[in-house]
């Protein structure tokens, strides 16, 4: 899943519309789905666009950077 996941981040970097952002931070969700609930770690760009999901931290840093963007940490 964490391949696929890579690949739409890929593809949003080099085919986006307009500008890209060069940096992105990841962003720890939550999703509740019934009775469940699991962490989620989203990647977004600088300008606030949803580039990607993953299941782990190190993924969606992994990701961010083989994309050619820079990973910035919020905290």
């Amino acid at each position: 899943m964490e391949d696929q996941t890579y690949k739409a981040v890929e593809s949003d970097v080099q085919l986006g519309e307009g500008e890209m952002p060069s940096c992105a931070f990841v962003k720890k969700e939550i999703h509740k789905e019934n009775n469940f609930s699991t962490d989620i770690f989203s990647v977004y760009g600088s300008d606030g666009m949803l580039l990607a999901a993953f299941d782990s931290k190190e993924a969606a840093i992994a990701a961010i950077m083989q994309s050619g963007l820079r990973y910035i940490s919020l905290h």
